[in-house]
């Protein structure tokens, strides 16, 4: 098979994910299920796991399970505890020396009411290098024939060895830089009620959110153990992202056979169910069993990995053939904020003094953060 027709068929897996049956155990509506899920990686630094119940499948939502004993225990019998952080996450600061290619680890976790869970043994398969992150202008198509977004196309290439790992996953997460539309001196909190402020500690803002699906491929049939011009998302101009500087991260994991069926049926379900992180995993079982009872159905996967990982910045430096939107707002005039009833306020005020005019706006003008955004610049981040 060729290089473009397994990125033919990555595509339509990617894509056309509901042509695909995932598998789903028949669990009742009132069934609460045990869902432990989590990865290890060759990384030093924070690991996480999480540990939950399910909840009904037409209406999802995490439901953190804490006061459990939760342990890492590799094929040694070297054993890492997690601590309890709160809503059934549980973390571990693991130092460079823990794992290593070949190591094979399982989870282990004791819940409050004395059941015992683990997980099978999954080796740390070498991961393939990571060649390029890049991106290419393009169009992308709409249920409007006669309509397209204008945007960027990011791709990757990826170049392997016979004895790397021949499943991988890709899990990508984006960041965004956006600015306010107007510069104030004020802050109107109510009629005689104001205080001066810096307008610059709010008008910068910085986004960050994971992709809300992952990318699982496999070259298992292809001659050469690697991936070029494999599509990653699309960035339209119908958002504000693109109106300064916006960066992609793309982390590359190494799969055992077992965590690639786990996760091409969890990339099945949520194509499905719209959503691969707001979505509890109500219907994907991986390699999790209760040892006292193994015909409980337990859900979630843990699995161990070689990361490799890049990121990308895309500075709008007048170099798009498109325009890309931006909030905006114009000064209103002072003699008009009289109609302003107490339900608008905050406001703000920009009064440059020195008898010159003075005008007002709403909060969203001067202030990103009302957007979502958090004015701390993350220590990674290019400036242009």
């Amino acid at each position: 098979m060729s290089a473009n027709n397994f990125h033919i068929i990555l595509t339509l897996i990617l894509l056309c994910g509901s042509c695909v049956e995932p598998f789903e155990p028949v669990l009742e509506e009132s069934q609460e299920v045990l869902v432990i899920s989590g990865m290890i990686s060759d990384r030093p630094g924070r690991h996480k796991i999480k540990v939950s119940i399910s909840s009904p499948y037409k209406e999802p939502v995490f439901q953190g399970v804490d006061f459990c004993m939760v342990t890492v225990e590799d094929q040694e019998g070297n054993m890492v505890h997690y601590s309890n952080t709160g809503e059934g996450v549980y973390v571990a600061d693991l130092s460079d020396s823990f794992l290593e290619v070949g190591d094979a680890v399982r989870v282990q976790v004791h819940t409050p009411e004395d059941r015992l869970y683990r997980s099978s043994y999954d080796t740390i398969l070498a991961c393939p290098e990571l060649d390029s992150v890049y991106y290419e202008l393009g169009q992308q198509e709409t249920p409007d024939p006669e309509f397209t977004r204008p945007g960027i196309q990011f791709y990757l290439d990826m170049t392997g060895t016979p004895a790397d790992s021949r499943n991988i996953i890709w899990q990508v997460d984006e960041t965004w830089e956006y600015w306010a539309s107007l510069f104030g001196t004020h802050i109107l909190w109510g009629w005689g009620n104001s205080e001066e402020f810096r307008t610059n500690t709010i008008f910068k803002c910085w986004k960050q959110a994971p992709l809300d699906y992952v990318y699982i491929g496999s070259t298992r049939s292809l001659s050469a153990n690697e991936i070029s011009r494999l599509p990653l998302n699309f960035v339209s101009n119908e958002t504000d992202r693109l109106s300064v500087t916006y960066s992609l991260h793309v982390q590359q994991q190494s799969l055992s056979s077992l965590a690639y069926d786990y996760w091409k049926r969890m990339n099945d379900q949520s194509v499905e169910s719209g959503g691969m992180y707001e979505k509890q995993p109500a219907s994907v079982v991986g390699n999790i069993y209760n040892v006292d009872d193994p015909e409980e159905v337990v859900l979630g996967c843990f699995y161990a990995t070689q990361l490799r990982e890049q990121r990308l910045f895309v500075h709008n430096n007048n170099l798009f053939d498109f325009n890309v939107p931006h909030i905006s707002c114009e000064y209103q005039p002072m003699s008009s904020i009289g109609v302003l009833g107490p339900d608008l306020f905050p406001v703000y005020l920009y009064i440059p003094g020195n008898f010159q005019p003075s005008f007002w706006g709403p909060e969203e003008c001067f202030d990103c953060r009302v957007q979502g955004g958090k004015t701390n610049k993350p220590e990674y981040w290019e400036s242009w």
